[in-house]
């Protein structure tokens, strides 16, 4: 029953991730007008914005105009809500399932935003990264000190990659939003957080660009790197033990 009741709010606040993923990268109030169709802009009723149930119903369709709803919307619904299972399963009914929840919604949300526009909005990263700094006085499973050199770590290596293929090969081998994203990751979860955004974000961007090296046996080609440093970041936090246990060996 707990973790029902864990897994809808978890799509509810995904609703709401929506609205964020689709606002906020055009600055727009997050909070008014009510959600509306991108195509007639009839305003979606309150039975047709329940999480998951209402795109089922609706077939995947505006009731006004029929216009087609992107899958993307319910995805990230049912994403939410399996984070706020996986987080209650992880660290129990506590403080840090809260926060990790809280953390790794903040990277569902820029990863989305980074695959559609290319950025990773400071709205997010850079509060983020204070919250987390303040949260480390209160957490059990890393000090403020570790969270500051994250933070430290986080800015540094990236920032040091960055600079060096802009004024040297004059291009952006990794962009600035990354390099902000790595600090966030940095503040809340540690240097252990940075190495395993940067070396298991990496494998993964690999394995989503080996089809374009194969098919344009060319490295001139841009890919969002966001989505793989999250995710590499989110799969080092939930396989930590493992992982260290593996290395140790």
């Amino acid at each position: 029953m707990d973790y029902l009741i864990v897994f809808v709010f978890g799509l509810i606040l995904g609703s709401f991730y929506n609205v964020v993923i689709h606002r906020l990268p055009e600055g727009k109030s997050i909070v008014t007008p009510p959600s509306s169709c991108p195509k007639c802009g009839s305003k979606i009723r309150w039975y047709d914005n329940v999480p998951l149930i209402s795109y089922l119903v609706l077939r995947g369709r505006c009731r006004d105009c029929g216009a087609k709803i992107s899958v993307t919307y319910p995805l990230i619904e049912l994403s939410s809500g399996l984070l706020a299972v996986l987080s209650l399963w992880k660290w129990g009914a506590s403080p840090e399932a809260v926060l990790h929840y809280a953390f790794f919604s903040s990277l569902l949300v820029m990863s989305v935003i980074d695959l559609r526009l290319f950025i990773i909005p400071d709205e997010i990263t850079i509060p983020g990264i204070f919250i987390s700094l303040a949260a480390s006085f209160f957490r059990n499973d890393i000090s403020p000190l570790e969270s500051l050199i994250g933070v430290l770590v986080g800015f540094g290596i990236p920032f040091l990659i960055y600079i060096y293929y802009v004024k040297f090969r004059k291009m952006e081998g990794i962009g600035f939003g990354d390099v902000k994203l790595l600090a966030f990751v940095g503040a809340f979860s540690g240097v252990y957080g940075v190495l395993s955004s940067l070396m298991l974000g990496s494998v993964f961007g690999l394995l989503y660009a080996l089809p374009f090296l194969l098919k344009s046996r060319s490295l001139q080609f841009v890919i969002p790197f966001g989505p793989f440093l999250s995710l590499g970041c989110f799969v080092g936090i939930l396989f930590e033990e493992y992982i260290i246990s593996f290395v140790s060996l």
